[in-house]
This record gives C-alpha cells, structure tokens and sequence, in this order.
C-alpha cells in the first residue's frame, strides 16, 4: 500500500508538533525547509487526518492548524480591504470569488472557522484559524504555542481583526458548487483510519502507531456494480463491408504520400552527404529552396551543433542557411555557435560568422569575444611568415566587418586588438585596422 510520507518525514513532521517552544512563523519554515513542494500535499493530507480523527492532544493540534495554514494560502484574489468592497458591487465581486481556484485543504480550514461553540477549545480553535484566514502575517503568529495556551481566548481576542476580510459564505459557494460535480459514487467512500473515542494519551499513542505502520490512502469503498451493456442485433446491410466483392469501386492508392517521403529521404541523404564532402552548386541550391519552402524539415533532420561546425568546413554555404533559421530562437543559436569556439579557427568558419553577422540583428556578445580572441591566437600559432601574413589579413578583413555590422564591442576587447594590431603592424591591414579602431574609440 502507498503511504503519504515515508516514515522518516513523519517523524520528522511528528517533531515539529511537539515543538511549544518555537514561534509560529518559525516553524512555518521549518517545514517548508525540511518538504519539498511536491510533499506539501502529502503532509496537509497527514495534518487533515490529524486533526480529523482527533489524533493529536489541544496543543498539538494548535500546531498543526498553523501548518495546515501556513501550507494553504488564500490567493490575493479573496482579499479585499474596505475602501475596496465599498467601492465593489456585491454581485460582481461574488462571481470574481466564484472563479478564483482555491487550495484544495481550505474546507478543513473553514469548516473550523465555522464550527458552533460547543465548549472552549473548539471556540479557541475557530478564533485561531479565523486570525489565520484574515491576516496570515499576524502577529500572533510571532508567538510560542506555549505563550498563547489552548483555551485561552481573550490572549486571542487582541490579534482578532476588527472587520473580515473573507466572505467565508462565498468561499463556501464556491466548494459546494466543486464538490456538485464530483460523481456521487465517489463520494461514498469512508477513511481508513477510525478515530479513538477516547482523547488524551491515548491519542497521542495512535499517532505514533500510525507512524510506525505508515498512513493509508486508501479508502473502503462498495463496488460499483451495473449491469454488463446488452450486444445490438447485427443486421444484413453492415455485414456487406465485411467481404466486400463489388469490383467497380476499388480503393485508389494516393501516390502523394509516397512523393512525399521520397523527397523527404532526398533530402536527408543530400544533407548527410554534405556532412562529409563539397556538394556541388546544384545540389546545394536544391537544399537551400527545400529549406526555403519547408523549414520543418530541420526538425526531423537531427542536425546537432557537432555536425553544423563540421557542415562548416565542407559546405559553409549550407552551414550558414542553416544557423540563419535557428537565430530566431537565441538559447538555441548560442548552443549552436558554441561549437565553433571549441574548434580550430578556419576560413571557412570565420567565413559562416561573418556571413551571419550581416543577417542576425545582434549576435550575442560574449560568443563574438571569443571568436575573434581565438582568430587572433590563430595567428600566433602559425609558424610559416607567408601563411601568417595571409590569415591575418582574413583576420583583420573578418574584425573590419563585424564592426561595419555593428556587432563587434570595440572597447570590451580594445586592448586585445591593440596588442594584435601592434604585433602585426607589418602587415599594412593591421595597421589599417588599428587606425579604425582608434577613430572608433574616439
């Protein structure tokens, strides 16, 4: 059998309502810190049965009111405050209230503050959760359970606000018309916990039996019996379609759909072969007008930032087409263009950037810084005077562009590309380049 909470959480939570000491607010956040919100439910459905089946002795259940509380906030929605209702028509703001989603642990809350005064603790209780309902930052609530007792209303009776800000009868309405739509038979279970008529220490000892052997969900419900539906008689007219012999209407193949994913296959073989080699200027003008007039089939491509990198070096033409249409969603681009900042710079990377600053409205700043330190650190590397020369004039003409584009923030990497430009001041668009960044900065 599932329980709510594992033995472990239910000590844990039996600790808290044993605890008099500790101010209400404190041990509100205590059990928000010791249950995750996906267990919040499960612990107000242990606290309900608590405090149902009067498992719990008066200073306990004070306790566990205020957790029950603190766990099932009223939304804002429910609150109004004078000058507010004044101005409200009753009508209008019933059916606001009416269309407010409410915690699903409200009903025990209410049907507490609503309870007849039969004798003192069930009077104190209702004070006690009426406070709660109306004013959860009250100052009350800054008290011990041990300051406030358990039947000492007039301790209450200060915190008690002077006019409610909840129509209870409303939020009432509200449930009754929730629970009008639930089927009646399952509404006819009863819980599988029996109450101890008793009160006092025993109580307190089916608690911690209940602990031990863990709480039940289940509850003892009749069977739902009804009669097994009658078979409707077969007639003559529906058996026809069963062996169908009339040759003159034949079912006609829709050769459409096999057009389809004929060209779908092409396409994704044309794609995995540019993976791998240059495609010619045919094949990939065809690529391009599928993308063109069907962008969805990159979603079916299984295109990963690995393979656009790589794309890159073979046919960067496709490569760019591709990242083109993935720059309308940003957290994808960047995951994309990541993958060229953990390669080696080439010409053909450098090319599929440039070409991408010209298109995207801004690239993202922190990917640029990157990319053009690891185009300048590529020059370094190379040992050849004659290759050297040669990349960092691509170099220099690929900087030059991204600030004509306006993508490039000159002053976050401003003595990054001085350092560059000085090193390389031999070479005349080095030194060409150094001078546009000067005026830039001016």
């Amino acid at each position: 059998m599932n329980s709510f909470l594992q033995l472990e959480e239910l000590t844990k939570l039996q600790k808290l309502l044993h605890d008099q000491s500790t101010p209400f607010q404190n041990l509100g956040r205590k059990v928000t810190q010791n249950f995750s919100n996906e267990q919040h439910f499960s612990v107000c459905s242990v606290l309900t049965i608590m405090l149902r089946d009067d498992l719990l002795p008066g200073e306990e259940r004070i306790v566990a009111l205020y957790l029950l509380l603190h766990l099932s906030p009223l939304g804002s929605e429910l609150k109004t405050d004078e000058k507010q209702k004044q101005q409200q028509d009753s009508k209008n703001k019933k059916k606001q209230l009416l269309s407010v989603a409410l915690p699903p642990f409200l009903p025990v809350l209410l049907n507490i503050a609503q309870n007849s005064q039969k004798f003192n603790e069930t009077q104190f209780e209702a004070f006690f959760v009426t406070i709660g309902l109306s004013d959860p930052n009250s100052d009350l609530f800054k008290q011990r359970p041990n300051q406030i007792g358990v039947n000492n209303i007039e301790r209450l009776k200060k915190y008690f606000p002077e006019s409610s800000k909840i129509d209870l009868q409303v939020i009432f309405t509200k449930f009754s018309q929730i629970e009008s739509e639930i089927p009646l038979v399952n509404k006819m279970g009863i819980g599988s916990s029996v109450p101890d008529p008793e009160k006092g220490k025993e109580s307190k000892k089916n608690v911690e039996d209940l602990i031990q052997y863990q709480f039940n969900t289940n509850e003892f419900k009749p069977p739902f019996v009804r009669p097994s539906p009658s078979i409707l008689q077969i007639l003559d007219n529906e058996l026809i379609w069963i062996d169908y012999e009339d040759e003159t209407l034949l079912p006609i193949w829709d050769q459409s759909i096999t057009n389809v994913k004929s060209n779908n296959d092409q396409f994704k073989n044309l794609l995995k072969k540019a993976f791998t080699s240059q495609l010619s200027q045919p094949e990939q003008q065809q690529i391009i007008l599928r993308l063109e007039n069907e962008p969805k089939l990159l979603e079916d491509s299984e295109i990963t930032p690995n393979k656009v990198k790589d794309l890159a070096e073979k046919n960067p033409i496709i490569s760019f087409e591709i990242l083109k249409r993935f720059s309308e969603d940003e957290e994808k681009i960047n995951r994309y263009l990541e993958s060229f900042i953990q390669t080696k710079v080439t010409l053909h990377s450098m090319e599929v950037i440039n070409k991408l600053s010209g298109v995207v409205k801004k690239l993202n700043q922190e990917f640029l810084n990157r990319f053009v330190s690891n185009c300048i650190s590529s020059c370094r590397e190379i040992k050849d005077k004659y290759v050297q020369g040669r990349h960092v004039r691509l170099v220099c003409a690929f900087i030059r562009s991204l600030m004509n584009n306006s993508q490039l923030d000159v002053k976050s990497m401003y003595t990054e590309l001085q350092s560059f430009c000085v090193n390389f001041s031999r070479i005349r668009d080095a030194s060409n380049l150094f001078r546009l960044i000067k005026n830039q900065m001016k």
